[in-house]
């Protein structure tokens, strides 16, 4: 290599002088990293407000998702915001119900110095039964993402031939995660609705151009075969 390239000239020539970054413009995009971090406690390299969207966007979508609670709560207990993680705790005894006393207790605990005795005392009343949507005492708590049982003016709980079953408006879903650029969180959260329900016909439609988009032909047999086996049918969209 020496005796190709003089050593008096630079493998590489950058015009003019090297502009420094500052340390605060080193971000990470938590669209890009949260779905992969094992770490429950948010990187500090995040911008929060990004990151507090992102989580609110994964409870929204999958209101069950524990770790998105868990990191949510987290990250407002570093940033100090009461109010927000009143509303924090409040989604996730919401999506809990009944169930998951310990995981309640300790973010409570955690939670304890940045509320107010009374909000405290009554999270802790509530901490067994959890809460419902819709619950009158918390319909006032805006920052609540579960607070109530429509999501822009879509029942989450709707019900069909006698049965309760559960519907989320997954094509504005999809589409908000599009707008983020998560095209496989979009198709998963599809996907996923389609495994429920075959017969979403809008999801189906939506699911089969993001399929051509991608030229995930064999994705898209791969479901056809899965949703035939488990339904005996697929959409009818996709019939032909």
């Amino acid at each position: 290599m020496s005796r190709l390239i003089p050593q008096s000239l630079p493998l590489v020539r950058v015009r003019d002088a090297l502009q420094v970054i500052d340390e605060v413009d080193i971000t990470v995009d938590p669209y890009l990293l949260l779905k992969h971090h094992t770490d429950l406690q948010v990187s500090p390299w995040m911008d929060k407000e990004a990151t507090l969207g992102c989580l609110g966007h994964r409870i929204l979508g999958q209101p069950t998702d524990l770790r998105a609670h868990v990191q949510r709560i987290f990250l407002l207990i570093k940033i100090g915001d009461g109010a927000a993680l009143y509303s924090a705790l409040l989604d996730l005894m919401i999506a809990l119900g009944t169930h998951g006393q310990a995981l309640k207790q300790r973010m409570l605990a955690l939670a304890a110095p940045l509320l107010a005795p009374a909000t405290r005392d009554f999270l802790q009343r509530h901490l067994d039964a959890g809460f419902v949507a819709n619950n009158p005492e918390i319909a006032r708590v805006r920052g609540a993402l579960l607070r109530s049982a429509s999501v822009q003016g879509q029942p989450l709980v709707r019900r069909l031939d006698g049965d309760a079953t559960l519907i989320t408006n997954n094509v504005e879903q999809a589409n908000e995660l599009l707008e983020y650029g998560q095209l496989e969180h979009a198709v998963e959260l599809l996907e996923d609705a389609l495994l429920q329900n075959p017969d979403l016909e809008a999801e189906a439609e939506m699911l089969s151009e993001l399929y051509r988009s991608m030229r995930a032909d064999a994705r898209w047999q791969g479901l056809r075969e899965q949703l035939q086996l488990n339904f005996g049918r697929v959409p009818k969209a996709w019939a032909a």
